[in-house]
């Protein structure tokens, strides 16, 4: 039904929310099975995981989102014991000439990424995915980042959604090689670099929902992940100094002054306007200039910026604004909890300007 191009849109988003509860209460061991819900057979399992790259493919954007849910439940039991091709098959869809089926091929690694992202024990299967599959990955995200296709652009983002899962709790070797942290550093470079035509009278957080603000949010996760967990030998913990000793040199002589360029580019372009933000990506720019102000060689990159930085970008953050007067005099309640939630500190691009300031401080 969800596969079938005769059926309208409505008929596929009902049958694939069931399709979607019926995989997440029974496709385990069958211990959750009830009366109600019965465990699926052996046949339909193989059926399912014939079939379900090809829904994937076949579906639109949100019918796509249910059926990788799906996916990942899948793999989470299947893979790779009783889903041993199921790396064939992504490799081939990542080489196919069609866009879609390269997209499903990217959610596909996504998904099979995010089952094993913080595994300790399993970490080989990461390592060997990032080695066989992510050359073509990285292909892939630097000729759509050149794009402005909406599908482009999904490209990019869950490619570099997918390498920021691959390096949660681990660095694959492939990983640390120097061509490769180039390719890939190129390519965030460019994402984060990419002009982006908006509205300054309409622009809001609404607009980081769109694919190509996504992306730019991905690219800058990645590039803060490797710096703050596996490149800043200052925050490298004594026990992993002999195993990313050397790339955390290599990530600061070669490439961390490039990347902080980028990065105070970014911060002029929106201090002056020319530049939109999300505030999840403010948080994450203050994030990373938090990172450079604990080691030393970052420390002398920064420095001479560090004025400009406070007083341009800090400060205004962290004033009282117009949309804070309207909501005090609106619903001061609301605003008290606003400002007080901890809830709300994740992400929080005020506590991360706040942060920045009590570190260079």
């Amino acid at each position: 039904m969800i596969s079938s191009a005769e059926l309208p849109l409505g008929t596929k988003q009902a049958a694939s929310i069931y399709f979607k509860n019926r995989v997440r209460r029974s496709w385990s061991t069958g211990q959750r099975a009830t009366e109600q819900h019965p465990p699926i057979g052996n046949n339909d399992r193989s059926v399912t995981r014939d079939n379900i790259l090809g829904a994937i493919y076949a579906a639109p954007q949100a019918i796509k989102l249910q059926l990788t849910e799906c996916l990942g439940v899948i793999l989470k039991y299947d893979f790779p014991e009783k889903w041993p091709q199921f790396i064939v098959h992504i490799k081939e869809l990542l080489h196919a000439q069609d866009a879609q089926k390269v997209y499903t091929g990217l959610m596909a690694l996504l998904e099979v990424i995010k089952v094993y992202r913080f595994s300790t024990t399993k970490r080989e299967i990461v390592d060997e995915i990032a080695k066989e599959l992510f050359p073509q990955v990285q292909k892939i995200a630097d000729d759509t980042v050149n794009s402005d296709d909406e599908l482009a652009m999904r490209m990019a983002w869950v490619s570099f959604k997918a390498y920021y899962n691959s390096i949660q709790s681990g660095l694959p070797l492939a990983f640390q090689e120097p061509a490769n942290l180039v390719a890939w550093g190129t390519s965030f470079i460019k994402m984060i670099e990419k002009p982006v035509s908006f509205d300054k009278d309409t622009v809001d957080e609404e607009n980081a929902k769109e694919p190509v603000y996504k992306a730019k949010k991905w690219a800058i996760r990645s590039v803060n992940r490797l710096y703050g967990r596996y490149g800043n030998s200052a925050l490298l913990p004594s026990s992993s100094t002999k195993q990313f000793g050397a790339f955390a040199k290599l990530f600061t002589v070669n490439f961390l002054p490039q990347i902080l360029q980028v990065y105070l580019k970014q911060i002029e372009g929106y201090t002056t306007g020319r530049v939109w933000m999300s505030l999840r990506v403010r948080s994450l720019v203050a994030q990373l200039l938090s990172d450079c102000v604990k080691e030393k060689s970052a420390w002398k990159l920064l420095k001479p910026h560090v004025e400009g930085i406070v007083s341009h970008f800090i400060f205004p953050q962290l004033c009282f604004s117009e949309s804070d007067q309207e909501l005090w005099e609106d619903n001061p309640v609301e605003y008290v909890q606003k400002r007080v939630d901890p809830l709300d500190d994740f992400g929080s691009a005020n506590l991360a300007a706040s942060n920045l300031l009590i570190d260079l401080a």
